[in-house]
């Protein structure tokens, strides 16, 4: 019986992806475990170096279907009991995926499950959220995360307890949910291209009373976003994501108020920034505020 699907999608990064395999390979041991790489239409150069390098299942889209549908793919292609949705920007620190897979297996009312994330350096990164997005997180954010700070300490993006603990959602770099859970719930909504489709998710099993839950013994590298672009180019997916998350999973009226506080923080941002000669931070918050819907 395999354990652990892991799914990669893969875009144009398959040296990325070659390197996350050759790191599962070295660290992953005590389970059965099998690896499916969705290519997302890369150009032919990666492709065939996924083909000559990269040890897994290999399945190629036509056409660039975004990352929630491409794990779908992977999902119906896989057989494992738990799925872990993996980016191909990332490095096992340490046997994470049995980690994870463990923990599933010994805590049924939990329904997703992810590692903290690191940089290159080992210094902390952004690993989940405590809020799922709404009017609460856009007015924690307009006051710098202090909120938040104050109820959480240290451990309010990165789970410095060295125990589990309940999230709003998991990054969606490491991602790992029972198959049977996943076969309840539905799979990754098709309406989202790129981000807030593993949050959209996190949302379905918090209706249900199912635990997010943070594992800080699962240990991962992530190098982040290197497929995606700059900062500024990443609002292009990120923004009408945003948009779709909150018509979803929100009522009108909250979506009214979350949309005003980000227009206000947004406001805030442009006035500071000008007057500190951030060029860059006012053209990512002009840019924030003109995608505001």
């Amino acid at each position: 019986m395999i354990d652990v699907s892991i799914i990669i999608v893969n875009y144009n990064s398959a040296e990325y992806t070659r390197c996350i395999v050759d790191s599962i390979k070295q660290k992953t041991h005590g389970i059965e475990y099998e690896i499916v790489v969705v290519d997302n239409a890369s150009n032919e150069q990666d492709i065939d170096y996924l083909k000559k390098h990269v040890d897994a299942k290999i399945i190629e889209n036509e056409k660039n279907l975004g990352f929630g549908r491409a794990n779908n793919i992977g999902i119906k292609n896989s057989a494992g009991r738990n799925i872990l949705f993996l980016n191909p920007d990332t490095k096992l620190v340490n046997n994470a995926i049995k980690i994870l897979s463990d923990f599933l297996d010994n805590n049924t009312n939990v329904g997703a499950c992810g590692g903290n994330l690191y940089h290159e350096d080992m210094s902390e990164q952004l690993s989940f959220w405590r809020l799922l997005p709404g009017a609460k997180l856009e007015l924690n954010a307009l006051f710098s995360d202090i909120f938040i700070h104050l109820k959480y300490g240290k451990s309010y993006q990165f789970n410095n307890t060295e125990k589990p603990i309940n999230v709003g959602h998991i990054v969606g770099a490491d991602l790992m949910i029972p198959r049977k859970i996943i076969d309840r719930i539905g799979y990754f909504d098709k309406d989202f291209f790129l981000f807030y489709e593993e949050t959209e998710l996190c949302y379905r099993l918090h209706k249900l009373g199912l635990g997010v839950v943070s594992v800080p013994q699962a240990k991962i590298i992530h190098y982040e976003s290197q497929s995606i672009g700059t900062k500024l180019q990443r609002l292009n997916y990120m923004m009408p994501s945003r948009k779709l998350y909150l018509e979803k999973c929100v009522s009108k009226k909250e979506k009214f108020l979350a949309d005003t506080i980000l227009r206000i923080n947004c406001c805030l941002r442009l006035v500071a920034f000008t007057f500190l000669f951030k060029k860059d931070k006012k053209i990512y918050w002009r840019k924030v505020l003109k995608n505001i819907e």
